[in-house]
C-alpha cells in the first residue's frame, strides 16, 4: 500500500536514474546515450558523409551499406512470404549484392560508369570490393567523383526496383544512365566553388 501524503514528511520530489545515475533534473543528452549508445566511426562513413554529398543520396547509401533495405532476401529472414526472385531480372535471388552489382540492368549502368570514368572500374563481386574502389582515388578519377557516382546509381536502381514494384514501370537502363549522368553533372556545378569539385567536371565528361 501506499501511504497518504503527509506535510511532516515533506514535499514530493523527482529524480531521474539514467543508467544508474541519479539526477534532480531530466537530461535528453543522458537519455539519448543510453537508448543509442555511441559506436565506433565505421571508415567509410567520411567517404559515404562527404561535405557536398547529397543528403538523401548519402542517407540511402548509409543504409544501403549497412544491408538494411528491405530487400526480399531480408523479408523472407523476417518471416514474411514474399517471392525470393529479384523484382527487376525475375531470374535471381534479390539481395542488395544482387541488385547492385550483378543483376543485367545495372551491369549495364556499371558498364556506360566505365566508359566514362576510365580508371579500369572491376566487376565488383561483394559489396565490400566495391566499397574498396570506391573509397581509393585515382588520377582519373578521385574517391569523391566514385562515390558521388555509386551514391547516385544505388538511389536511382532502388527508385527503380520500388516503381517496377509498386507501380509496375520501369525506364529502360540507359534512360536511367541519362538521368545519373545529369544528377551528377549537376551536383558537381552546383558545388563548382569548391576546391574538391572544381575539376570534377573534366574527369567525368572527358
Amino acid at each position: 500500500t501506499i501511504s497518504l501524503p503527509s506535510p511532516e514528511l515533506g514535499s514530493d520530489s523527482f529524480a531521474w536514474n539514467t543508467d544508474g545515475e541519479i539526477r534532480p533534473s531530466y537530461s535528453s543528452a543522458k537519455t539519448w546515450e543510453v537508448l543509442r549508445p555511441k559506436r565506433n566511426i565505421q571508415a567509410s562513413a567520411k567517404h559515404i558523409w562527404f561535405s557536398g554529398a547529397t543528403p538523401k543520396h548519402a542517407f540511402h547509401m548509409w543504409v544501403t551499406n549497412l544491408n538494411r533495405l528491405p530487400t526480399r532476401d531480408r523479408l523472407s529472414s523476417w518471416g514474411m512470404q514474399v517471392p525470393s526472385c529479384c523484382c527487376i531480372c525475375t531470374t535471381e535471388p534479390e539481395s542488395r549484392d544482387h541488385l547492385m552489382l550483378s543483376c543485367p540492368f545495372v551491369l549495364t549502368l556499371w558498364a556506360e560508369i566505365r566508359i566514362r570514368l576510365r580508371c579500369g572500374v572491376p566487376n565488383f563481386s561483394t559489396w565490400s570490393e566495391l566499397m574498396l574502389w570506391a573509397c581509393a582515388s585515382a588520377p582519373a578519377a578521385p574517391s569523391i567523383l566514385k562515390m558521388l557516382v555509386v551514391q547516385t546509381l544505388v538511389y536511382s536502381v532502388w527508385r527503380q526496383r520500388n516503381s517496377l514494384l509498386y507501380s509496375n514501370c520501369i525506364s529502360p537502363p540507359l534512360v536511367v544512365f541519362k538521368d545519373i549522368n545529369w544528377q551528377v553533372i549537376n551536383s558537381i556545378y552546383a558545388l563548382r566553388h569548391m576546391k574538391k569539385f572544381r575539376n570534377l567536371l573534366l574527369n567525368w565528361l572527358i
